[in-house]
């Protein structure tokens, strides 16, 4: 290699010097540079995660408050009222951390909130656990009592049996007359009134009216 003349050897030195002295301040001010960096978006992470956990807890309060109005059956501690209260007193904490500074301490707000998720799981659990009531079997209606037949007397008396040419008649009369004008005499196969008569044995005679047999005492 070839120098210029009036080129020294303590003037190589000193370049070389003043190029790594230079490049080491640049190494340096990248380096603080990245440094600065990543402090912010530690301190940024920081002040963001209370607030992320806060929202994951509103998200597992809205989920678990679905889930208990899709049960039909809720034991007497879990209301409606109770729960508004809880989302309530919810949004009102999430809007003090909303307003406060981000490097706050929340974690007394955050503990409140995952004891009140907490109870609400172990309210659901119960829930799921408690049999729903055995519905009331259907009153069956009281049976209807059997329509007693009513006995209907004939409109007429039974007076005696005769004897004639060998034939046996029934005498009867009016129920309501007592004139002998109006005695009638029936003979087997006669009929007064609807009243057929079937048949005399002793001192019965047996009537046929609507269908039914009659046996009346002749007196």
């Amino acid at each position: 290699m070839t120098l210029p003349p009036d080129f020294h050897p303590t003037s190589r030195t000193r370049l070389l010097r003043v190029a790594a002295a230079t490049w080491l301040l640049l190494v340096s001010a990248a380096v603080v540079v990245n440094h600065v960096s990543l402090s912010r978006l530690a301190e940024e992470v920081r002040a963001s995660a209370p607030a992320i956990e806060v929202a994951l807890l509103d998200g597992r309060l809205t989920e678990l408050e679905s889930r208990t109005d899709s049960i039909g059956y809720q034991p007497e501690p879990l209301t409606q009222a109770s729960l508004d209260a809880v989302r309530q007193a919810l949004e009102e904490r999430l809007a003090r951390l909303e307003q406060a500074d981000p490097a706050q301490d929340v974690a007394t707000d955050i503990a409140h909130l995952q004891s009140r998720v907490e109870q609400l799981e172990a309210r659901l659990k119960e829930v799921r656990q408690t049999p729903a009531p055995a519905a009331a079997p259907p009153r069956r209606p009281p049976p209807a009592e059997a329509a007693r037949p009513t006995t209907v007397e004939p409109p007429f008396r039974l007076l005696d049996i005769e004897l004639r040419a060998g034939e046996r008649f029934l005498s009867i009369a009016p129920a309501d007359s007592r004139s002998l004008a109006s005695v009638r005499v029936l003979r087997l196969g006669e009929t007064e009134s609807g009243w057929r008569l079937e048949s005399l044995e002793g001192r019965t005679a047996t009537f046929l009216f609507n269908g039914q047999a009659r046996r009346l005492s002749v007196p």
